[in-house]
């Protein structure tokens, strides 16, 4: 439940934003729980013990794309925009997001190496430089979370671009960057190859949306916090608890329909705790942020700790 901390005026956005923390820790223990289900049913025998509804938990990616979206907007937007900033921006980026991974897939490859098989399945064994530098490729990457960080890579690079380019404001930027995935869509070149896959997918949009919710929140449209935010939880809770039979084989692969599905509750309920956050400056419970702020290491290692 969310706590209220300080008098109900509208404060300035804080570089830390508690709230968002909160939904990283959820949005990682929703894809673990995926996980572990997951692995009960390749291993664990004859007669599952965990619900079917967990399998829903792998759109925790998708909450992190549109976190990933208004994070990027709020740092693009609290400092100066030009290319060194630019520079900066993407070296900090890459800085956060490389060395973890690779440590993680390092530790996945030791594993690999020792347990001969890394799923129960033949799986190709991706193309080394797309593992290392997280760039679009046919397959997973070994560490098969990275191809969240390929997408994220992607809206880093393209993020810099609005950055060194500051003649230009953000709702217009990410208007031609819509009007190019669309027109995209629209004359069949999502499936070119690998490259357009990742550039082209309609995952971006939840990235753009995640940006859009930054900028109106930034702006101080905050009126509708917590009808938000419980419309946001409700709806996911509907789809999760009574859809997901019908839900879960449409986000596997199926990226218009599941950006589509789940951009909606993710939208209201990211503006929900942002916004609440920013006008009265309502926390989620102290062991969410915690959780948010070990979410990437936990999102890294869970899967190496599941072939141990």
């Amino acid at each position: 439940m969310l706590s209220l901390k300080g008098a109900a005026t509208l404060a300035p956005m804080k570089e830390r934003l508690e709230n968002i923390q909160a939904l990283r820790g959820a949005a990682a223990l929703m894809v673990l729980a995926a996980h572990v289900k997951e692995a009960e049913s390749d291993y664990g025998g004859v007669g599952a013990l965990l619900p079917h509804n967990l399998y829903m938990g792998v759109v925790g990616v998708d909450l992190f794309f549109l976190i990933s979206g208004f994070v990027m907007t709020h740092v693009a937007l609290s400092g100066a925009r030009n290319v060194k900033a630019g520079r900066r921006f993407l070296y900090n980026r890459a800085a956060r997001i490389y060395p973890a991974y690779w440590a993680a897939t390092l530790v996945l490859m030791v594993l690999y190496a020792g347990k001969l098989a890394l799923f129960d399945e033949a799986t190709p064994f991706p193309n080394p430089v797309a593992t290392f530098l997280l760039t679009p490729s046919p397959y997973y990457p070994l560490l098969p979370v990275g191809w969240t960080l390929v997408h994220e890579m992607y809206f880093y690079a393209v993020f810099t671009l609005f950055i060194f380019w500051n003649g230009v404001r953000l709702p217009l930027f990410l208007a031609v960057w819509a009007g190019v995935v669309i027109a995209s869509l629209a004359l069949g070149a999502f499936g070119a190859n690998a490259w357009t896959k990742v550039v082209f997918n309609p995952l971006t949009f939840e990235f753009m949306v995640g940006a859009l919710i930054a900028i109106a929140v930034r702006n101080g449209v905050v009126k509708f916090a917590a009808p938000a935010l419980v419309a946001g939880c409700a709806i996911f809770a509907v789809q999760t608890v009574f859809f997901a039979d019908r839900l879960y084989p449409s986000v596997m692969g199926q990226f218009a329909w599941r950006a589509a599905i789940f951009s909606a509750p993710f939208a209201l309920i990211l503006y929900g705790a942002a916004a609440l956050e920013k006008s009265s400056g309502a926390l989620a419970p102290k062991w969410l942020r915690e959780a948010g702020d070990a979410s990437y290491s936990l999102y890294l290692i869970h899967v190496p700790v599941f072939l141990v």
